[in-house]
Order: C-alpha cells, then structure tokens, then sequence
C-alpha cells in the first residue's frame, strides 16, 4: 500500500540519532522510535528541571520550603546541588541511553532494559520505598498526594517507554 512503507534517513544520519542498527542501514520500526522519543524526552527533561535546581532556582515551587516538600517529602531532607547535579547527569546520560545512544549492542538493550524496569519499579511501589531507600526521613502529605496523581504515572510511561525500546 502506497505510503506505509519504512523512509530511511542517510545511513549517518540515522545511525547517529540512534534509529538504525550499527552497521545496518534498515530503520527501527515506528513504535521502537516512538518509545525511544519518550524515554528520551522525559529523562531528559527530568535531567534539565534537576539541574535547574541545582543551580538553586526553586522553580516551580515559590521558594525551597515548597520544593523540598514537594520533590522529597520534607524540607529539611533536601539534597544537596552536588547530589541534585548528579541526579541531573544521569538523567540525562539516561535520557541518551534510552534514545539509542549505544546502539543495538547486548550491552545496551541491557542498560535499556534495567533502566526500564527501574523505573517501572518505582512506579509500582511509589516515592515511600524510594526516599526510605535513599536513606530520607517518610513523606508528608502534600508530596504523597504529588507521587499518587503524577510522578507514579510519569515514572510508569517512562519506563514502559525504555523497557518497550530494548527489544531487539
């Protein structure tokens, strides 16, 4: 049927965007790219609101009281921006890694793969397990209200999204 077939990019091109097997110059199917967008945009956005903290902004939030309720729980416990820019780089080496950065290779599907569940684990279990795990006092009120309606959800789509572009 005239135009549901594959386009291709120059073989570069795609190879560089993480769309085409190394070496291979036939593109990955829709939805793997579409997935990969995902993983990408959101690790990559969660990279740069962290650095955006780090640099001391408190956006969105009016002021850190604010943000630290709403992004760990409890005012007191926020991280330090050493430890929020190293949040921010991982994200978005994650974000690269997701896109298809390292290729096709078993070394990649397997980061893909981890990252993925990862983050679909957090999702299930919610921000309690995870501060407990990072060693931070439990969650008020205001940022379990935040992790039920949108950082559960946003975590789950995200690594669907990564797990869903690890195949091969």
């Amino acid at each position: 049927m005239p135009g549901t077939e594959e386009r291709s990019l120059p073989l570069g091109t795609a190879a560089r965007a993480g769309l085409t097997a190394p070496g291979h110059g036939a593109a990955v199917s829709r939805t793997k790219r579409f997935a990969r967008i995902v993983g990408w945009a959101g690790l990559t956005a969660a990279g740069a609101l962290h650095a955006v903290w780090a640099s001391g902004s408190p956006w969105p939030a009016k002021d850190v009281e604010q943000l630290g309720e709403a992004v760990v729980g409890n005012a007191e416990a926020m991280p330090d921006a050493r430890a929020t820019w190293v949040v921010a780089a991982a994200a978005v080496c994650g974000g690269a890694i997701a896109a298809g950065g390292l290729g096709e290779g078993r070394v990649a599907v397997g980061l893909r793969r981890l990252i993925g569940l990862g983050m679909c684990v957090r999702a299930a279990l919610g921000g309690g397990p995870a501060l407990k795990a990072l060693g931070l006092p439990p969650a008020g009120e205001e940022f379990r209200e935040l992790d039920r309606r949108y950082y559960r959800p946003q975590f789950g789509v995200i690594g669907w999204a990564i797990f869903a572009s690890a195949k091969k």
